[in-house]
C-alpha cells in the first residue's frame, strides 16, 4: 500500500504522523510506503519522520509530480494497482486533483494526435442552496452543508457532532443531483440549527440565482476524499483514471452537430468540497 501525502508542512506532518500509527497498530500493512511531497528541500515532515521505517520524500511541486508519477505505468497503473495507491491530498489546496484531470485529459488528446478537441477550465456560477457557498476569482466554487465551524479532524461520522443527529447528508450526491437538474434535498437532522442561522438547507430555498438547464453538463466527476485509517481521509488514485477515461470518452463523441459538452469536476467530502467545470469543444 503507498499514501502519497501532498504537503510537507504541518498538516503533512499530522496526516503523515497519523497513518504510521495506523501502521505501528496493526490498521495497515506492515510495508506501506508514505510518500510525502513538497517544493521545499527540507519541510518540517521530513524533518520529523526522515528516521522512521517506509518514508520517503520527494521534492516537487505537487501537480507536476501528479503528472509526472501518473504518466510513468510503473509508478501506478490502475488496473494492476486498484485501491493499493490512495492520495492524500492539503485542504487548502482543494483542487489539486482537478487541475490533474484538467492537464492530463489534453496530454492523452495529444498524445492519440487528436488536435480539434479543445479542454478549458471554466468557473461554477451556480447557487446549490447550501449553508455555505463562495466563488473566488478562478471560478471555483467552495460549498459546505454546514453551517457551523467543523474541526479539522473530523472523519464525517454518521452521527455528526454538531448537530446530535445522523448525517443525512453527502455532497457527492447533492452536486449529482444539481446537475441533473433535481434539487439539492434538505437535511433533516440539521435544520433546526441552520434555520436558527438563517441558513439555506437545501430544497427550503425556493428560488436560485441561477438554474441548470438540460444538457447543459455531459456529466459529473466527483474526487471524494473519505475517512480511510486513523482520522485521514484520502481519494483512491484510480479515481484520476476513471475521471479521465469518461472524459474522452465524452470528447471522442463530440462532432460538428453538438460541438460542445461540460463536466462539472468536484473535489468533496461528505460535508465540505469545491467545484469548476471543464469545458470540451469539437472545432471544425
Amino acid at each position: 500500500m503507498k499514501f502519497i501525502v501532498i504537503g510537507g508542512g504541518c498538516y503533512g506532518i499530522y496526516h503523515s504522523g497519523q497513518l504510521f500509527k495506523a501502521i505501528v497498530k496493526g490498521k495497515l500493512p506492515t510495508d506501506t510506503q508514505l510518500v510525502i511531497v513538497d517544493r521545499h528541500a527540507r519541510p518540517a515532515a521530513l524533518t520529523a519522520h526522515a528516521n522512521k521505517p517506509g518514508f520517503s520524500f520527494v521534492q516537487s511541486d505537487w501537480q507536476a509530480f501528479l503528472q509526472s508519477f501518473f504518466s510513468d505505468p510503473a509508478q501506478f497503473d490502475p488496473a494492476r494497482d486498484g485501491d493499493a495507491v490512495q492520495i492524500v491530498p492539503a485542504p487548502f489546496a482543494p483542487h489539486l486533483l482537478f487541475d490533474w484531470l484538467h492537464h492530463a485529459t489534453i496530454s492523452r488528446l495529444q498524445e492519440l494526435n487528436i488536435h480539434n478537441i479543445t479542454v478549458t477550465r471554466e468557473g461554477f456560477d451556480y447557487q446549490m442552496d447550501l449553508p455555505f457557498e463562495s466563488t473566488d476569482k478562478d471560478g471555483n466554487h467552495y460549498i459546505s452543508r454546514a453551517g457551523w465551524l467543523c474541526p479539522t479532524t473530523c472523519i464525517e461520522p454518521r452521527i455528526c457532532p454538531a448537530v446530535k443527529g445522523v448525517r443525512d447528508w453527502d455532497l457527492d450526491t447533492d452536486v449529482r443531483n444539481f446537475v441533473a437538474g433535481q434539487p439539492v434535498l434538505a437535511s433533516v437532522s440539521a435544520a433546526p440549527k441552520l434555520l436558527a442561522a438563517n441558513l439555506a438547507n437545501g430544497q427550503q430555498v425556493a428560488v436560485r440565482e441561477r438554474s441548470i438547464n438540460p444538457g447543459e453538463f455531459g456529466g459529473v466527476e466527483t474526487f471524494t476524499c473519505h475517512h480511510f485509517a486513523h482520522g485521514i481521509g484520502t481519494v483512491p488514485a484510480r479515481r484520476l483514471f476513471e475521471a479521465r477515461a469518461h472524459l474522452l470518452e465524452a470528447a471522442l463523441a463530440l462532432n460538428p452537430t453538438r460541438p460542445v459538452t461540460r463536466f462539472a469536476i468536484a473535489t468533496v467530502s461528505h460535508c465540505h468540497g469545491v467545484v469548476a467545470t471543464l469545458r470540451l469543444e469539437h472545432s471544425h
